[in-house]
């Protein structure tokens, strides 16, 4: 397989470990919701590396900043997802809890991330 530069974000990677530990759980959701909510979920989740991608997967262009914004937003979504998960008691809100904390550790490494391109642009 052929390395890419956003690959070897630790932002991506993490990303990426964050999908895989949300499809499992979401996996586990009833049948009601795999459909609605979970789809909504892995839906705005993987919005995240795609735009990161998009964003630096040949190298800075000067739309970057605006596909790591989207990922932020999806971000936020995806956190309030999983709290209307946790409301209507299909996630555990111990596992809400590490979701967020891996969402905001991820939100924390874009808008540094953005900053930095944005540097690089002037």
């Amino acid at each position: 397989m052929i390395e890419r530069p956003h690959t070897q974000m630790p932002v991506w990677q993490k990303t990426m470990q964050l999908i895989h530990l949300i499809y499992t759980v979401s996996a586990t959701f009833p049948e009601s919701e795999k459909e609605g909510l979970g789809r909504k979920i892995k839906n705005r989740l993987t919005d995240i590396p795609v735009s990161i991608a998009s964003a630096l997967g040949n190298g800075i262009q000067p739309g970057s900043s605006a596909h790591l914004r989207h990922a932020l937003e999806a971000i936020t979504e995806v956190e309030t997802l999983l709290y209307v998960a946790t409301r209507v008691s299909i996630l555990r809100p111990n596992e809400f809890e590490q979701f967020q904390d891996e969402l905001v550790a991820i939100q924390q490494e874009l808008m540094s991330l953005i900053s930095r391109v944005d540097k690089k642009k002037r």
